[in-house]
């Protein structure tokens, strides 16, 4: 349905006028250069990119199209990344590159022109849920950055100022920093203010208030490029920067008011307005010669299609809407927009296109045009596919001179850029006064401005602040202001960054963090200067307390292990003209566990406390004392004489009286305490002794003290490493000979008359190389280490095993088994299982299995181990108690045993026929044997004198020499049976 002739005279005079003004606004000429140009375009929007028709766009392209223009070079734009930008310069494979920051490393790199073209700063960009108020809430943060941007480097310098280590995400574009933070792949975006503030909003991004890294940005060259071309940059931008009105600030003005996406500035907006009325006079004056000859009318159908084209080629929104708003004319920058083609916009109205809100306010604002007789400014907000973009309207009323309907001319122009402009100087003003302190200086280093959070810290007022020129700081604690070389390099490096001392108002001192940044004008000197001040007296504390917690016990305040090492290590370090020894006294409290068991861990604490303070009230200043275990000490003695017998002869007197001092009363809750302590000595001669061979040494000697009756003093002998040596070597042995399966087992007889009634099974190790060895040298160390378990394990089963072969033969069938067991067997949680699967495995009688512990054994964990008797007991196995008389000998605990039999040790044996006493003991163990239904057994009975002396005194049974020493079981079998022929 075609509109009425006035309405399609209304579109056709609304499109003249707006072509008029796209043509005011967008005249201008190009000139053709002479020679290729290459320029790399990477993506940094408004500052250069690559529109959606595939064109180089943005404020820098405009710069150097126009300076091509005035030069008359030929200009070809090569779209890259920015990484690929970098390389292919490096290479020469394109001759400039825009939007590049100078840095030193660049200009080695590259070559660069003297007039910046751009004045930026780096912005951090946060995600809406994360909320980043300042550089310390950095800690442990992933930050996109672009990849070989000076963005990084300075980032690691500044947070490592602060002992933060950055977490960098690296990309290949700011586009990609940006979807990495909204994808949650980052949790910040590092980027330049233009960038950021342009597309922020677009992928729901907030600003934050860290901003860093002012910076100066050119045209890069490649090495070699014609000094022409540098030069004719600089002109014009010298020319361009000193005239407020020229095109330099034209363009600004244009992309920083309307973004990338829109080329018509304000200034054209009222050349717009400006021009309207001259082209209504015109239309109308063309409409009037069209009535008197329309021989021209084909005329003006061609001017409205050119008119159209150019309407069509402007990125702004311009449409004409009927009386009832209903669209009459779209532009193809509305259809984009809209994403629908003209056909499916024409003839509806906003609320078939927009949500009900958004289209309310379009319709009042139409409303509002339509009845002013001026066109109308207004600022709309529209938001498609997530993304709201902001509109500078002008919007005006149009009426054909004969009163026909009335309809609506607009032109909108995309603003986001310029909102996200203002509210970056928002967040600038923001910054300045945000808790860190700040300070501006011009370029005389004279104080112009100091923030609130400057004067809060260091208690001056603003007003005290400006025209200062000394700046309350020194670079360290004894030393003077901020001195010329500093200032120099700051001056040629354009920034400083470190840790200072600041002096507030009442001179009190306190550790800042303090940045430097030179501020450049447009002729690249210094302007201003920028100190942004951080206090960081707590981060000071904190650092010292774990300074403190790392080398010092927390509970004495002596320098603890990881101290005394260090301090050892630099004083075997310490290359010296004389030779000088040293000593380490490493000291151990005597039964310190049984004051913490009876009276408490707190009693334990106070004892540590004063021993502490009596062994360092015995050193001299330079000695060290450390705690380097729950009750163990060492003292570290440095330069105590020239020789080994000076520097023993020190160090043992240093010992005694610390022995001495350690062993004098204490009170401790109120109540006496005694204490004592066993020192052992390693003399050190700076012969590159090693730290860890110099406190095994201690080690050794301390625990030699121990074992000497504690309470004494021992000095490091090399037999001492040598028995350990021999114990270590010892047991790797022992683990070798359980896999190889080096035991036996010895039997010795037991004899009751002249019948063979059993045997003792005694383990014996054939050693590959030193032959046949009995326990007593290797069953202490399996019994200090977890080789007893196994190695008894193996021991019962073999028994066992001989036991059921014994019980087959008619000889061998009333012998019994006896079998020693350890303490560490017995405590096992499972030994009454395992004992009894043994047995049963074996098929071995259990009624013939002794099983021999010792008083020791049974009177630790005495419920336990009764429990356990008790057990086995049920099952037939019979327990005897060895080497009764020589322990704790409790009849309390021996009455309540499951026992079956008591030993006569040998040592009562031995001396039995001259020591009266050793008879009278044998005497009472056979009378408590008897009166507790035990039967007895003697062991060690040598010659027949100790057997008839034991017969008398009521011993039946016997073990010893004198009936056979432990043989092999082929050899026990022979004088088995020679006992029954006999």
């Amino acid at each position: 349905m075609s509109p009425p002739t006035s309405s399609l005279r209304t579109v056709r005079l609304g499109i003249a006028l707006l072509s008029v003004v796209v043509l005011v606004m967008g005249a201008g000429s190009a000139r053709a250069a002479p020679a290729p140009l290459r320029v790399g375009v990477y993506d940094n929007p408004p500052k250069l990119f690559v529109n959606g028709d595939g064109h180089a766009a943005g404020i820098l392209i405009d710069l150097l199209d126009k300076v091509a223009a005035d030069e008359g070079w030929t200009v070809q734009y090569v779209p890259c990344t920015w990484a690929a930008c970098v390389a292919q310069l490096g290479r020469g494979e394109i001759d400039l590159l825009p939007d590049v920051a100078y840095t030193e490393e660049r200009a080695r790199m590259f070559t660069f022109h003297d007039v910046p073209a751009l004045l930026s700063w780096s912005q951090l960009y946060r995600a809406s849920r994360m909320n980043v108020p300042s550089i310390v809430d950095l800690r442990d943060k992933r930050i996109a950055v672009l990849d070989g941007s000076v963005q990084a480097s300075y980032l690691t310098s500044l947070l490592g100022a602060y002992g933060l280590t950055p977490r960098f995400v690296v990309a290949s574009s700011f586009d990609q920093t940006f979807r990495l933070v909204r994808d949650g792949k980052a949790d910040l975006a590092a980027a330049n203010n233009f960038y950021g503030d342009t597309h922020a909003q677009q992928y729901g991004l907030s600003v934050t208030p860290i901003v860093f890294l002012p910076a100066r940005l050119f045209y890069a060259a490649r090495p070699g490029l014609r000094p022409a071309f540098h030069a004719a940059l600089d002109r014009h931008l010298r020319a361009w920067q000193a005239d407020p009105d020229s095109v330099y600030f034209a363009i600004l003005k244009r992309w920083q008011l309307e973004g990338p996406a829109q080329t018509v500035n304000e200034r054209r907006l009222w050349l717009l307005l400006l021009s309207a009325t001259f082209m209504i006079a015109a239309l109308a004056a063309a409409l009037w010669f069209r009535r008197q000859a329309s021989r021209r009318a084909r005329a003006l159908r061609d001017t409205e299609n050119k008119l159209s084209l150019i309407l069509n080629s402007i990125d702004s929104l311009a449409y004409i809407k009927d009386a009832d708003f209903r669209y009459r004319y779209v532009n193809d920058a509305l259809c984009r927009m809209l994403d629908r083609p003209a056909a499916d916009i024409l003839g509806k109205d906003d609320f078939a296109l927009f949500e009900p809100d958004l289209a309310a306010e379009l319709r009042a604002h139409d409303l509002q045009a339509m009845a002013a007789a001026e066109p109308q400014l207004f600022e709309e907000c529209v938001g498609l596919d997530g993304a709201r973009r902001a509109y500078l309207s002008t919007k005006m009323a149009l009426a054909l001179g004969d009163g026909a309907a009335r309809s609506l001319c607009g032109v909108s122009s995309d603003v986001t850029s310029r909102k996200r402009m203002e509210e970056s100087i928002r967040i600038a003003a923001t910054v300045f006064e945000s808790h860190e302190g700040m300070l501006v200086l011009d370029r005389m280093r004279a104080v112009v401005d100091a923030n609130a959070g400057f004067c809060a810290m260091s208690g001056y007022g603003r007003d005290e602040c400006v025209g200062m020129r000394a700046l309350p700081f020194q670079l360290e604690e004894a030393g003077g202001e901020l001195d010329a070389a500093l200032w120099d390099r700051v001056d040629s490096e354009r920034k400083w960054h470190g840790s200072a001392l600041g002096r507030r108002k009442d001179a009190t001192v306190y550790p800042v963090l303090l940045s430097i940044s030179a501020v450049l004008d447009e002729d690249g000197r210094i302007a201003h200067y920028v100190c942004t001040v951080s206090d960081i007296t707590e981060l000071k504390q904190v650092q010292e307390r774990n300074q403190r917690l790392a080398y010092y016990d927390d509970l004495t305040g002596l320098p603890n292990r990881r101290l005394l090492f260090e301090r050892i290590r630099a004083c075997l370090a310490v290359s010296r003209d004389a030779p000088q020894m040293g000593a380490l006294l490493f000291l151990d409290l005597d039964n310190f566990k049984d004051l913490n068991d009876t009276r408490g861990h707190s009693a334990g604490d106070q004892l540590l406390l004063q021993v502490a303070q009596r062994i360092g009230a015995c050193v001299r200043a330079g000695d060290t004392v450390a705690r380097v275990g729950g009750d163990e000490f060492v003292v570290m003695l440095d330069a105590i004489g020239t020789n080994e017998e000076e520097a023993r002869l020190h160090a043992e007197v240093l010992a005694e009286k610390v022995l001495a001092a350690v062993a004098a009363p204490y009170v401790i809750d109120g109540l006496p305490h005694h204490a004592s302590c066993s020192i052992g000595v390693t003399l050190c001669a700076h012969r590159n002794e090693a730290l860890d061979t110099l406190m095994k040494r201690g080690d050794l000697a301390m625990y030699q003290a121990k074992a000497d009756g504690r309470n004494t003093v021992r000095f490091f002998e090399t037999w001492m490493e040598d028995a350990v040596a021999r114990r270590t070597r010892l047991e790797v042995e022992l683990r070798e000979a359980l896999t190889a399966g080096q035991f036996d087992l010895y039997y010795q007889p037991q004899v009751e008359g002249d019948r063979v009634v059993g045997a003792e099974a005694l383990l014996r190790w054939r050693h590959p190389r030193r032959g046949l060895i009995g326990p007593v040298e290797f069953i202490p160390v399996a019994e200090s280490t977890d080789l007893i378990l196994p190695m008894g394990a193996w021991v019962l089963r073999a028994a066992c095993e001989q036991l059921a072969r014994w019980a087959a033969a008619p000889y061998s069938a009333h012998l019994t088994v006896a079998v020693n067991i350890s303490i560490r067997q017995l405590m096992e949680d499972n030994f009454v299982r395992d004992t009894l699967a043994i047995i049963a495995d074996t098929g071995a009688d259990a009624g013939r299995l002794k099983l021999e512990v010792t008083e020791s054994m049974v009177i630790e964990g005495v419920e336990e181990t009764i429990a356990k008797m008790e057990a086995l007991r049920r099952h037939g196995v019979r327990f005897l108690l060895d080497d009764f008389g020589t322990g704790y000998s409790s009849l309390a605990y021996l009455k309540r045993l499951p026992l079956e039999q008591l030993k006569i040790d040998r040592s009562f044996v031995r001396d039995i026929l001259v020591d009266p006493n050793d008879a009278s003991i044998a005497r009472s163990i056979v009378a408590l044997a008897q009166a507790l239904g035990l039967s007895i057994i003697a062991e060690g009975v040598e010659t027949a004198a100790q057997r008839d002396k034991l017969l008398e005194l009521g011993c039946p049974r016997f073990q010893g020499y004198f009936y056979g020493r432990p043989m092999p079981v082929a050899d026990f079998d022979d004088l088995v049976i020679a006992a029954v022929t006999q």
